[in-house]
């Protein structure tokens, strides 16, 4: 008969412990998770600071500082009591001279004071009518984010005066009583503003081909830089007047100022998007000549000039489908400067 063997007890194993495993297991997971989330953010949140602080100093560049505008104020509140002390003091002597001279004085004085008067009266509606859009432009922003129904129709109310009363008349027709708001403005932005963003497209792309084609014909680059700057102030006009804002001296100059803004934080991918829609054209004309891509590169800059303006001009904020857009006129100002080779 064999020994019976020794056998060993075998090793007990715990459910516990397993159990216990398996969320330590999974609170790891989570805090790596949570590692990576964090240090994501964190690199948003830089890259957000850092683009912050590019705005602001971007804001500090184009807003002067307060010492100055005081200094300005100052300045030109001196002035204007030195000539009204002058004004004043040459009337006397005048009387004292000759009465009729003294009337004449005072008819002049008279004639340049109902000027200014009139002057600062007209720039005052100007802005107001600028600051008017602003609002507007808001305003929009918030409706068409809106499911009520009755302020959209009220909004549109002094921008139905600027369009074709016939047209008017059959946008008013299809509006029904359960539209909201945004369906409104969609409905608005389809018809009426639609027709008129298509004449404003016309006119960006007749200046833009028109700037093209001076720069192209130009000898001196003196020229080009008048040229260009001559239809970009006049297209800005045109766009002004074609969407009912009213411009004065200073309205004129914060349009600019809104307009270089613009122009300044549109992002690297509208830069882009820019680039790659003038490359197609540009590998073209280089097979022409040099002054007929230089004339592209002034049309194209004419037209990104004239769709920031038409963004800042219409009533709705937000001009869609921009890119097409700039490609549609860099076609036309390509077959413009192609035809003047021929």
């Amino acid at each position: 008969m064999s020994d019976p063997q020794n056998l060993r007890a075998g090793r007990r194993i715990s459910t516990d412990e397993l159990h216990q495993a398996v969320p330590q297991s999974m609170e790891a997971g989570k805090r790596i998770e949570q590692a990576l989330e964090n240090s994501s953010s964190d690199a948003e949140q830089g890259a957000f600071n850092e683009r912050d602080a590019l705005e602001q100093e971007l804001e500090h560049t184009f807003k002067p500082k307060r010492t100055f505008l005081t200094i300005k104020k100052l300045l030109l509140i001196s002035l204007v009591v030195l000539v009204a002390a002058e004004a004043i003091y040459g009337v006397i002597e005048a009387f004292t001279q000759s009465w009729l001279l003294g009337g004449l004085y005072i008819l002049v004085l008279s004639l340049g004071l109902v000027a200014l008067i009139r002057f600062l009266f007209s720039e005052y509606r100007a802005l107001k009518s600028l600051s008017t859009r602003e609002h507007m432009q808001s305003d929009a922003q918030r409706l068409l984010s809106s499911t009520q129904i009755g302020e959209a129709q009220q909004w549109l109310a002094p921008l139905l005066e600027q369009h074709n009363p016939d047209g008017v008349q059959e946008f008013k027709a299809t509006i029904k009583a359960h539209h909201t708001d945004r369906e409104v403005l969609e409905l608005y932005q389809n018809t009426l503003l639609n027709t008129q963003d298509q004449q404003a497209k016309a006119i960006i792309n007749t200046h833009a081909t028109t700037s093209a084609m001076l720069v192209a014909l130009s000898p001196m680059a003196l020229l080009d830089m008048l040229a260009v700057l001559w239809r970009g102030v006049h297209l800005v006009e045109k766009l002004s007047q074609h969407y009912g804002i009213r411009l004065g001296y200073r309205s004129r100059i914060t349009l600019y100022k809104l307009l270089l803004k613009q122009m300044v934080f549109a992002g690297a991918a509208e830069l882009v998007s820019d680039l790659a829609a003038t490359s197609m054209g540009a590998e073209l004309l280089s097979k022409l000549s040099a002054r007929a891509a230089q004339g592209l590169s002034a049309g194209v800059f004419t037209a990104r000039l004239g769709y920031k303006a038409m963004e800042l001009c219409r009533p709705l904020p937000k001009l869609a489908d921009k890119p097409n857009l700039l490609q549609g006129s860099i076609e036309q100002i390509f077959k413009a400067l192609l035809n003047r080779s021929k």
